[in-house]
């Protein structure tokens, strides 16, 4: 019985160095791609999104372009709202569509939209505090503070640890969530 209890021991002792390479890993991984979104000029995917405002939900389909300064969103779904783009830089937003007015009403006390959604998983990446990485299967996963009771989390694949989805929850219910596709970045 010592026995089996010594080589049980002895192997978990043996696996703990391999915990340690895999957390470094998932650090030296998060802070590339950090490095990769602050410092680039152009940043371009596609995006499905589906706001909660617990009542009510809404999905949209929107192509996201960054350029250092500025994100600017299309929406290509629902269709009757195809074409309308949006502009969303540091405490304003700009929507521009044969004078259409899009009014969703934010999904928390922060003023979080559906089309400010983007933008602040993109300051997140860049700058957010970074609460706690883990894998989830072959992706990274980071959760990440981005406002007074938000956060947001992003799964990350891939060599360049491209974002494939993403969350964000306000006093602990997720009012988007985010499939990201054809990740670009220069």
């Amino acid at each position: 019985m010592r026995r089996a209890i010594a080589s049980v021991l002895m192997m978990t002792l043996l696996l703990l160095p391999g915990c340690g390479e895999r957390e470094v890993r998932a650090q030296e991984s998060f802070d590339a791609l950090r490095a990769a979104v602050t410092a680039a000029r152009d940043i371009r995917f596609q995006a499905a999104l589906t706001a909660d405002w617990g009542e009510t939900t809404a999905e949209y389909t929107v192509e996201a372009a960054y350029d250092g300064q500025k994100t600017t969103l299309q929406i290509l779904t629902p269709d009757i709202l195809a074409g309308v783009k949006a502009s969303v830089q540091r405490g304003e937003t700009s929507v521009d569509y044969d004078g259409v007015i899009l009014d969703t009403g934010p999904l928390d006390q922060e003023g979080l939209t559906p089309m400010s959604a983007i933008p602040v998983v993109l300051d997140a990446l860049a700058s957010a505090y970074v609460e706690l990485l883990w894998w989830d299967g072959d992706a990274l996963a980071a959760r990440l503070y981005v406002g007074e009771q938000s956060v947001a989390t992003v799964w990350m694949k891939g060599a360049q640890m491209a974002p494939v989805a993403a969350e964000i929850a306000t006093d602990g219910k997720t009012v988007i969530t985010c499939r990201i596709e054809n990740w670009q970045i220069s």
